[in-house]
This record gives C-alpha cells, sequence and structure tokens, in this order.
C-alpha cells in the first residue's frame, strides 16, 4: 500500500513540473483577416544554386510561468549549437510583453501548455507545440531537411526608422507561399524585480517578439523558379527598448489557417544590417 501511494505522488510531482498551465483557457482567436496580396517584383540579382535550411523555433511563454527560464535557457543552447541556422520568436502571454498575435497563435499553433513551442510549424506526435523535451531534437531533424528556397534580408535604420527589403529565390514556380516578417528584441530586463517566476532576479528575456511587419498571417507572395522576386517594408514602427538588440526574422511558409502550416525557410539579421543568401 505504502508503495502504491508512492507512485501516486510521484506521478503527480511529475505532472507538475513538466508545464505550466495558465487559470484561464487559451484563447482560439482564427477570425479571418484580408489577406495582403504582395508579389513584389522580379529583381536582376543572380539566385542561388542551392539554400541551407535553417529552422524558427516559436514559443510561449509568460513571466507568471516558472517552467519557462528552463525553456529559454534551451532554446539559448540550440542556438548556440546551430549558429546562424537556427532563429526564435518568443510570444509571450499575460504579461508586460505580450502582444495582439499571441492568442491567435496560441490557437493556430494548438497550444496546450508554457513553455511550448513550435518548431517550423510541423507536427511531432501529433502535436504542433509541445514540450521542452523534444525541441532539439526536432530540430536536428529539421536541419537534415533540404531546402529548395530561401531568404535574402536587407535592413536600413535612419534614426528609428526601419525599412526592409526581403528578397526571395527557389528552384521552382509557387504561387502559394506565404511570407512573415517580424522582430523580436534580446536582452530584455524582466518588467520588474523578481516578475520572472522561476528565476532570480535580474532576469532578462531573449527573441521577445515586438511586432509583425506583415500581416499577422504573412503576405501572400509568389516567386519564379531561379529568379529572385524583392518586397520592400518601409516606415515600420514598433515598441522596444533597445535599437541595438532588434532582429529582423523573415521565413516563408504555407498558409497558416490551413491544416498544413509547414515553414520551409527562415532568415534572421539584426537591424541595420544585411544577410546574404546561403
Amino acid at each position: 500500500m505504502k508503495n502504491y501511494k508512492l507512485l501516486i505522488l510521484l506521478f503527480g510531482f511529475t505532472l507538475f513540473v513538466t508545464s505550466c498551465k495558465k487559470e484561464e483557457e487559451t484563447k482560439d482567436d482564427t477570425e479571418e483577416t484580408t489577406q495582403q496580396l504582395n508579389k513584389g517584383e522580379i529583381v536582376s540579382d543572380p539566385a542561388p544554386s542551392q539554400f541551407t535550411k535553417k529552422v524558427l523555433i516559436e514559443e510561449f511563454t509568460g513571466e507568471w510561468c516558472g517552467y519557462c527560464p528552463d525553456g529559454a535557457a534551451r532554446i539559448a543552447s540550440i542556438k548556440q549549437n546551430h549558429q546562424d541556422l537556427v532563429f526564435a520568436i518568443s510570444y509571450h502571454d499575460s504579461d508586460p510583453f505580450e502582444t495582439p498575435v499571441t492568442n491567435l497563435y496560441e490557437g493556430l499553433l494548438n497550444v496546450p501548455f508554457f513553455p511550448s513551442a513550435a518548431i517550423d510549424r510541423v507536427p511531432y506526435q501529433g502535436d504542433l507545440s509541445f514540450s521542452r523535451s523534444y525541441w532539439a531534437n526536432v530540430t536536428n531533424e529539421r536541419l537534415a531537411v533540404t531546402a529548395d528556397m530561401g531568404i535574402k534580408l536587407e535592413t536600413h535604420l535612419t534614426g528609428n526608422n526601419l525599412t526592409v527589403t526581403v528578397k526571395l529565390a527557389a528552384k521552382q514556380d509557387h504561387n502559394d507561399l506565404y511570407l512573415t516578417v517580424a522582430l523580436v528584441e534580446d536582452n530584455v530586463p524582466e518588467s520588474s524585480p523578481g516578475a520572472q517566476s522561476g528565476a532570480a532576479a535580474g532576469y532578462v528575456h531573449q527573441d521577445v517578439l515586438r511586432n509583425m511587419v506583415t500581416d499577422n498571417r504573412g503576405d501572400l507572395v509568389t516567386l519564379v523558379a531561379n529568379k529572385v522576386v524583392a518586397i520592400t517594408y518601409d516606415n515600420i514602427n514598433f515598441n522596444y527598448r533597445d535599437i541595438n538588440n532588434i532582429h529582423v526574422i523573415a521565413f516563408l511558409h504555407e498558409k497558416v489557417d490551413t491544416q498544413g502550416k509547414e515553414i520551409y525557410n527562415v532568415q534572421g539579421v539584426k537591424a541595420g544590417e544585411t544577410h546574404d543568401f546561403d
């Protein structure tokens, strides 16, 4: 009998430490918005003959979540192990860093608990968003995928005015892809001393989503085989603490409202800098 009670206690404790859940139900904001048709223009830049596959981790977090610092540490480790190949966006929920897009993507990516993350928006064991225990392995699997499209980012800062030119290329024609461009900020102090549950005072956030440059669900783009298509976004307004810590992340993906939501490739660069096709 004692052994039976001990097993029950251990099982309950395991469930408790695995993840955090919000007290309220996660909102599923799947209301349709008008998609911006932005085909861009073909430019004379030479198209690459091959592309490097890169991976996007979309993490769902919050300062109230005691296990989220461990999730952030795992993402930092993954990025360190795959420098310039893995990028992250952290969607904050119910804390001062939350943006309106958080609830939308919690619904679209079926977020079950915190911390949770989607890796390139492909399912793992049937789930689009899943436990931090699997993030590293799934990232490795995605890095092994062959990419047939890629992204070049040219960004310019004039004072606090940011202009982003996204250049896209592919080996085949595509008329049903979507481009999402996001702005994230690193080295963001917790909102107040000790605000981050599960961490010592002085906690610093990374990869904090500040704004979507494109439509929240992405902009529809058309790619022509072995040609470079350019799309420019200017007069970009966004919230940030330090412009020197802002990064631009752009990714090509399937329509997010459909069952398939796969991200095919991603690119990131510090605001004001350029990252070529690779």
